[in-house]
């Protein structure tokens, strides 16, 4: 298995990558984002890692999940991308959480193995503050990734790396902003320490002959955007780690 990652190896000193390779990361939410965040870790050679979704998986999944295909549905989306992860590295330690993350375990999924970077790639409020919370300021910009709405969203070269204050024409942010000024009192003008993928992309949603919710909020999605923002996310978490 030595040469599946000797390609990636070159591109940094011998013992920056081995530490790498060995840093654990933990993603919440195995969606059209989250899914390709894990892919492109593991194929980093990044051989830890923390998968967190309730969810099995559904065929409105299969347009932009990595692990979502006819042979899979029904599954767990932990289980399922767990097996795809051990056919790249077989080196791989996975460890699942099939549950929602939520006030009830939040603290025994973030504690119950050193963790050294955490990626939201849920589309749920809660979800996100109880992560936020978590840490302090200085511990967030070195130790979590915030994600904000792949929906509706079709340009990835409008996916920015920025502060949670900085955001713009992404709904899913400027509602978790609101509400942490509001109710946690955090910082009303200037940074507030909270690093985040978001695509300044004005929403498109066009309701004609849709009848459900299919996730990413109500709006259509593509897998260009979604994989692009794994793909920015595994980015930033690969570069964040090899600062420790």
């Amino acid at each position: 298995m030595k040469r599946s990652f000797v390609s990636t190896s070159k591109l940094f000193e011998k013992e920056s990558y081995e530490k790498l390779c060995n840093y654990r990361v933990g993603i919440i939410g195995l969606g059209g984002v989250g899914s390709w965040v894990a892919e492109a870790l593991t194929r980093s050679g990044i051989k830890k890692l923390v998968l967190v979704d309730c969810d099995h998986i559904t065929e409105s999944n299969i347009n932009r999940q990595v692990q979502a295909t006819i042979n899979t549905l029904g599954l767990p989306k932990t289980a399922a991308l767990e097996k795809r992860l051990i056919e790249i590295n077989p080196a791989m330690e996975v460890v699942l959480h099939e549950v929602f993350f939520a006030k009830e375990n939040n603290l025994k999924i973030l504690n119950q193995q050193p963790t050294d970077f955490w990626i939201d790639a849920c589309d749920d409020m809660n979800a996100k503050i109880l992560l936020i919370n978590s840490f302090n300021g200085g511990d967030r910009r070195k130790k979590i990734l915030i994600c904000g709405g792949a929906g509706g969203k079709t340009d990835p070269f409008k996916i920015v790396h920025t502060d949670l204050h900085e955001t713009t024409n992404d709904p899913l942010l400027s509602k978790l902003r609101y509400k942490l000024r509001r109710e946690y009192k955090f910082p009303r003008a200037g940074k507030m320490q909270i690093p985040v993928l978001s695509s300044n992309q004005s929403p498109i949603k066009i309701t004609k002959n849709t009848s459900s919710r299919l996730g990413c909020s109500g709006y259509g999605s593509i897998v260009t955007m979604t994989a692009s923002f794994g793909m920015k996310a595994s980015f930033v978490a690969i570069n964040q780690l090899l600062k420790k």
